[in-house]
């Protein structure tokens, strides 16, 4: 977030989807499960996810960039001492992104895709040392919708996509159908 406000500090924002402008932005989402049922009873879920992106229009309505992403699954189990499992993601990659109507406009349709390159590191522990193993992943992704503009640069956008990620070293792949909500500031660089 203080990177965010550094590189806002330096660029004055409009509303431009042209050749030449920044955009940054991405998604952010926590949540925490307890499960009190006969089967599970006494599991704790806690799931937090992040995903930034940064930009660059090389020609009008047409962006490319890096995307990194970072997720932390934790599960916590039984009486105490708990016993635990982790999964760690960290994925990072180019995406590309195209929006289908004019600047002007106080919404647009936007479609997006793009390849990571993924880290996993999963562990379990039942005291205090935690035992890892590591997976490497290529995930391809593409997501559609609409964009709304708040003001002259600020996007919330609403994206529904699929993504297909195969393990390196493992047959077959995961499908995904993802829904999304992301926040997009678009930035002009002072002439």
């Amino acid at each position: 977030m203080l990177a965010l406000c550094m590189l806002m500090y330096g660029l004055t924002a409009t509303a431009q989807i042209t050749k030449g402008n920044w955009m940054v932005g991405g998604v952010a989402s926590y949540a925490s499960t307890k499960y009190n049922g006969e089967a599970s009873s006494g599991v704790t879920v806690s799931i937090f996810k992040a995903q930034p992106n940064i930009g660059y229009f090389i020609i009008d309505k047409l962006a490319a960039g890096l995307k990194l992403g970072y997720s932390n699954v934790t599960n916590k189990f039984g009486e105490s001492p708990y016993g635990v499992s982790k999964i760690v993601d960290y994925n990072f990659g180019p995406f590309i992104r195209y929006y289908f109507l004019s600047p002007e406009k106080p919404f647009n349709i936007l479609i997006d895709g793009s390849y990571q390159y993924g880290i996993r590191r999963t562990g379990s522990s039942t005291g205090a040392d935690m035992h890892w193993t590591q997976y490497n992943a290529n995930t391809f992704s593409v997501n559609a919708g609409p964009v709304l503009y708040f003001n002259t640069s600020v996007g919330l956008e609403f994206l529904v996509g699929y993504s297909t990620e195969k393990y390196v070293k493992d047959q077959g792949r995961n499908g995904t159908v993802q829904v999304g909500l992301g926040l997009q500031v678009h930035l002009e660089r002072d002439k």
